[in-house]
């Protein structure tokens, strides 16, 4: 199953879920709503799917991109760009290519890295069926090890020092809980790889204690969206009292730099 086809079943997925923490409203006007506009992806989130495509599914990568050096301020350069464009194919540059192919090697060269790169099942889709009305659960794993109850997620990130901030801003102990719980597995691991030379990375295991706080996560939002889904409502989120400001638990979902300000990191996040 190609991501397309993955992105427009409708079911529950981690991503579902995580907007659920922001409020039902707005998992509804994200994920429901049949008038919602899709949202075009960045050229980051680009750039992490090429690097996941040669990582992953290098056989793949004719049938989701184009290779095109474009030069769209000339009447021709944007002509040819629309009609590459039209194609759905997702269109690189050369150096873009190069870059990918970069990191893809500097991975390869990571023994911790080549150990979860090879084998197992890449782009696994799973589809957990539930009764009484609910929608589906479905997920995406980036590598499935089966036989080793593991499951590998590799990401791209701008800067490799800021790990445990994108962790929490994303909410990837949600996301790692619920493909652990899906696919039966014991154990998540990550591959973060920095988009920039020299391409340094961090491999290692969520810990129990993260996976277990992402479960309650994704449990406790999950619950909630089964309640709006059958009624049918959708409300705001209530507005934060003083005490929930203080509420560590609340913290957890509202990452902060040390000025309490909301920070925006660029990372090549893939809705999966």
């Amino acid at each position: 199953m190609d991501n397309a086809t993955y992105q427009e079943m409708p079911c529950i997925s981690s991503h579902w879920l995580k907007t659920m923490l922001k409020s039902p409203a707005e998992c509804y006007w994200t994920h429901i709503d049949p008038q919602r506009q899709v949202n075009e992806s960045t050229k980051a989130m680009q750039f992490g799917t090429l690097v996941h495509c040669l990582a992953l599914t290098p056989l793949q990568l004719s049938e989701e991109f184009i290779i095109f050096s474009y030069e769209r301020r000339t009447k021709a350069g944007k002509a040819r760009y629309a009609e590459l464009a039209a194609t759905g194919r997702i269109i690189i540059t050369p150096d873009e290519f190069e870059r990918a192919q970069a990191i893809v090697s500097a991975m390869k060269a990571n023994p911790d890295a080549k150990r979860l790169l090879t084998g197992g099942q890449k782009e696994k889709t799973i589809i957990q069926e539930r009764g009484h009305g609910l929608l589906p659960l479905k997920a995406r794993l980036d590598i499935h090890h089966e036989n080793q109850r593991l499951v590998g997620e590799l990401k791209t990130i701008h800067d490799i020092n800021q790990i445990k901030t994108t962790m929490q801003r994303y909410h990837y102990p949600l996301s790692a809980a619920f493909y652990a719980d899906l696919s039966t597995s014991q154990s998540v691991h990550f591959i973060f790889v920095q988009t920039c030379e020299p391409y340094p990375m961090s491999v290692f295991e969520m810990s129990p204690l993260e996976l277990q706080e992402g479960r309650e996560q994704y449990q406790s939002a999950l619950q909630r969206f089964d309640d709006c889904w059958l009624k049918n409502e959708w409300p705001e989120a209530e507005p934060m009292t003083p005490d929930m400001e203080d509420d560590p638990l609340m913290m957890n979902f509202m990452p902060m730099n040390q000025n309490n300000q909301q920070i925006n990191l660029p990372v090549g996040e893939l809705e999966l």
